[in-house]
């Protein structure tokens, strides 16, 4: 009974955020969600319109739930990532949902635990950098310039 009390409370108070272009929104999410609506992730927020091809990422722990403008309910599970359809579930769409890895879900630029991506390269170059100023420290007779000769 709360629950769905909540749900048309949300929807009621979100219709109105609602442009035209919008599908669904955000009705509910717990933990780290994510929201693609162009060129990068976002943090998301409750209450957030979304369009049709917007991408929602949750993260491990966390889950979150998208209400469509016919009241339709999807769950998004934790460790998934959902292209968001152009009408609902209910209305027969099949929602593209794929299961993403703890490696992917983190922030962009985050290392993982335990690796080190660059000390390989570094480790390569480096050596390469220092067999060639060994090369031209060690003969750099030739790079000395020829005496002048008088005539």
């Amino acid at each position: 009974m709360i629950r769905t009390a909540a749900l048309i409370a949300t929807v009621l108070f979100a219709a109105p955020a609602l442009s035209a272009d919008s599908v669904a929104v955000l009705s509910a999410q717990t933990g780290t969600v994510l929201i693609n609506q162009g060129e990068e992730f976002i943090t998301a927020t409750d209450g957030q319109p979304l369009i049709a091809g917007d991408r929602v990422m949750v993260m491990e722990g966390g889950s979150a739930e998208l209400t469509f403008l016919d009241g339709c309910v999807l769950p998004v599970e934790s460790g998934s990532l959902l292209d968001v359809p152009a009408t609902s579930t209910c209305a027969g769409t099949v929602a593209s949902v794929q299961s993403i890895g703890p490696s992917y879900a983190q922030a962009v630029g985050a290392p993982t635990a335990g690796t080190d991506s660059n000390s390989a390269a570094w480790w390569v170059f480096g050596t390469w950098g220092a067999g060639i100023a060994y090369a031209l420290i060690d003969d750099n007779s030739s790079l000395r310039p020829a005496p002048p000769v008088s005539p």
